[in-house]
């Protein structure tokens, strides 16, 4: 008995986890279970957004987002006075039916301009998507809330432009003594390394926001975008746990190629190329040419960049895009971890085409793009974080100004929460007002015949407010200087 009972000891220690005195290592934490660096998704609106041309609710989910993440600035920051550091949020992605996370980005305002952040809305349905915007500081601490502004009937310019160097910018409603004035559409002269974003409004829980024309900084003068995160929920979950973004989106790729979700108000980046998205309401950004219920100022500009350098180019972004919508292995890596697979071996252009992200530190070892790059130290970082926090908290007030119970409430009947696939709103418009018009100065060439306007989004949860409302607000956080990087911007356009 006593030779059978040792055989069985010597087994039992030969299969323990000690096996000739060293440490087995356990298995990795599987991918589902780790934090995952995206290479597509939205775009950071303070950074970049479409300008809505239709009033419209914002996105519905049906799940509330979780707290905000604490987010460590980068070590390294764009030089200049002008940059400053615009924290991330909780975007909402209907393909895992939960949030991401949107990382900050350091961003050179728009000059005299400050920020007002958006954010998540409770209503009966769920959870709506207010949208920010950039707004002029010279206006002070107040904002003004209007009625929905009637429907602009015609969008398109009535004919073509008497010189090259110039873009089209779509009519707006005007609030003027108490009534809507429509202002025409007009062609503004481009200006090399400034979009001019037009006049457009904003729909809030208490109303529409007015936000004015202004001159915007090109995309690669704009700043550092940086790649949004999926997070599990037990990873921002854990006490204490914090993040930095690490991982940059190439701007260059964004100037060849965004898409655009307009009734959330973002751009979006990386492969939505799948016949899918234009079912959840996410187009490739060449059809605000089409459907006229946005307008892109990115891709104007972009156009108007390479009218010598390439007259195709808008030709060329809709066979591109029509390229990789029908052939899966053209199309960008969906994560950090896909696109570090799939580099290795690929010659140098096939590269540049699917390396939509690199680390930071690449970036500024580089010295080769439009941004230098210097060293933030730890007591700088701090007085970021606590500015980001400051935002954060201007956010929140931000929902409780305009909240139901502060101003007034929504008379629509109520939507449907999002899905995880979905499909967009009827066709209703904000019904048309007798209002005056104003009258175009010049002589203009006869009109075009208009193309069909295919509305695609939901319709606007209406505010029950007929005449204007101001409300105080506290200091924004971020503020934009005017002139920034360079000269100033351009002057305004002529009584715009």
């Amino acid at each position: 008995m006593k030779p059978s009972l040792m055989i069985v000891v010597i087994l039992v220690l030969a299969t323990g986890p000690l096996c000739g005195g060293a440490a087995q290592q356990p298995p990795p934490t599987p991918a589902e279970e780790q934090p995952e660096v995206l290479t597509r998704g939205p775009v950071h609106e303070a950074f970049a957004g479409p300008v809505g041309l239709e009033a419209q609710a914002g996105l519905l989910v049906p799940t509330q987002p979780p707290a905000n993440i604490v987010e460590n600035p980068p070590a390294e920051k764009p030089t200049g006075g002008q940059f400053v550091w615009v924290p991330g949020y909780w975007a909402w992605d209907s393909e895992r039916n939960s949030y991401i996370w949107v990382s900050g980005c350091w961003r050179a305002p728009p000059p005299g301009m400050y920020w007002v952040p958006g954010y998540w809305a409770r209503v009966p349905e769920g959870w709506e998507w207010v949208a920010g915007f950039w707004t002029p500081a010279a206006g002070g601490q107040q904002i003004e809330y209007l009625p929905a502004p009637p429907a602009l009937a015609e969008v398109e310019p009535p004919y073509a432009p008497l010189s090259p160097d110039k873009i089209w910018v779509p009519p707006c409603w005007y609030w003027q003594r108490g009534r809507y004035t429509l202002r025409p559409g007009y062609w503004v002269a481009a200006q090399a390394g400034w979009v001019w974003v037009p006049s457009h409004y904003v729909w809030t829980p208490r109303g529409y926001v007015f936000v004015a024309g202004h001159w915007d900084y090109s995309l690669d003068q704009r700043g550092v975008l940086f790649a949004p995160v999926y997070f599990p929920r037990h990873v921002y979950e854990r006490p204490g746990f914090s993040y930095s973004a690490s991982i940059v989106i190439d701007i260059g790729g964004l100037q060849f190629g965004l898409f655009t979700y307009p009734r959330y108000c973002h751009y979006y980046f990386g492969d939505y190329y799948d016949d899918i998205y234009i079912g959840i309401g996410i187009y490739p950004w060449f059809e605000c040419e089409r459907r006229h219920t946005w307008y892109d100022p990115i891709y104007q500009h972009r156009r108007w960049d390479f009218r010598r350098s390439d007259p195709l180019w808008e030709t060329h972004q809709r066979n591109d895009y029509d390229l990789r919508r029908e052939n899966r292995d053209l199309r960008p890596p969906r994560t950090y971890r896909e696109m570090e697979t799939r580099l290795p071996g690929l010659s140098e252009p096939q590269r540049r085409s699917l390396q939509i992200g690199r680390p930071l530190s690449d970036v500024v070892a580089s010295k080769t793009g439009p941004l230098k790059f210097g060293q933030v130290n730890d007591n700088a970082r701090g007085k970021i974080a606590a500015q980001a926090t400051d935002v954060h908290k201007f956010t929140e007030q931000r929902s409780r100004w305009e909240s139901p119970a502060a101003g007034h409430k929504t008379a629509q009947p109520p939507a449907k929460p999002e899905a995880p696939v979905m499909k967009p709103g009827g066709n209703r418009k904000p019904a048309k007002s007798e209002v005056p018009v104003m009258k175009p100065g010049g002589n203009r060439e006869p009109t075009a015949p208009p193309t069909e306007r295919k509305a695609v989004a939901a319709p606007p949860r209406e505010v029950n407010i007929t005449r204007g409302e101001k409300v105080n607000i506290p200091k924004p956080p971020i503020t934009g200087r005017r002139g920034g990087p360079g000269k100033g911007p351009p002057s305004r356009p002529s009584g715009r």
